[in-house]
């Protein structure tokens, strides 16, 4: 079936502008996008010596079971903190009648989506190093989560993105939720040492059940139902949340930046 032309230029258009933002940002850099990967490698190596090796939790492959929500999270983190600037950071752009405006946070959530991508294959290098292997629902369900993902991530990039056009405080705000959120989130620690009575913590954590899942499909290979509804429950509420606010209030977005 041929795409409505509208909806093929608007494909080409987040295609070119990506892969600007892509050539771009690592223009005359020798690493490349490994830079995008040693964040997360560095503070997976910080919990590992301290919780690994100093404090000893009792987890098999724990630099695997790290880095299978670390990757994911800095992706995460990376769009969110990117995203509650987005609009103020391209006034050019947000004051040009014909570009389609909802497009500035979803190419810069694109971009951080690709540098998670190219990240797989050096989460795969540490599994094979422990002797673990991907199995067959990483075909669908990495894809899945990608999608969680990048449905979570711009949802909350329009929302915070918007209303940060109006009340410039929330950018400080979102940074300290992110660090809250973060350690509120099964990361740098795993479900199980958790105590049961405080297992519903995470259910209302609207950004925990989807790093379970990806630690579960990345590390156990497995995708648990009771954490994967909530997140495509919250994911739907994040994009429902973005869209709705951008549309009522894009229209000032001219007169106010």
């Amino acid at each position: 079936m041929n795409l409505p032309r509208k909806w093929i230029w608007y494909r080409d258009l987040l295609h070119v502008l990506v892969h600007k933002e892509l050539t771009t940002r690592y223009k005359g850099s020798v690493l490349g996008f490994f830079w995008s990967v040693l964040n997360p490698l560095a503070n997976a190596f910080v919990f590992y010596v301290v919780f690994g090796l100093f404090m000893r939790m009792n987890v098999p492959h724990f630099i695997v079971v790290l880095l299978a929500a670390m990757f994911p999270w800095q992706c995460f983190s990376n769009c969110v903190n990117e995203g509650v600037q987005t609009f103020l950071a391209n006034p050019t752009l947000v004051k040009k009648v014909a570009f389609p405006r909802q497009a500035i946070p979803l190419v810069m959530n694109l971009q951080n989506m690709v540098h998670l991508i190219l990240s797989f294959p050096i989460y795969l290098l540490f599994m094979f190093s422990e002797g673990m292997r991907p199995g067959l629902i990483w075909i669908w369900g990495v894809p899945l989560l990608l999608l969680l993902t990048l449905a979570s991530a711009y949802g909350l990039s329009l929302l915070l993105g918007t209303l940060n056009v109006f009340f410039r405080d929330l950018g400080n705000l979102v940074g300290i939720g992110m660090q809250v959120a973060f350690f509120g989130t099964p990361i740098m620690y795993v479900l199980s040492i958790v105590p049961e009575k405080y297992l519903w913590v995470f259910h209302v954590n609207p950004v925990a059940p989807l790093f379970i899942c990806w630690r579960s499909v990345l590390a156990e290979n497995v995708l648990p139902a009771e954490w994967a509804l909530p997140a495509a429950g919250y994911a739907a509420l994040f994009l429902a949340l973005g869209l709705i606010t951008f549309r009522s209030l894009q229209h000032r977005f001219a007169e106010v930046i």
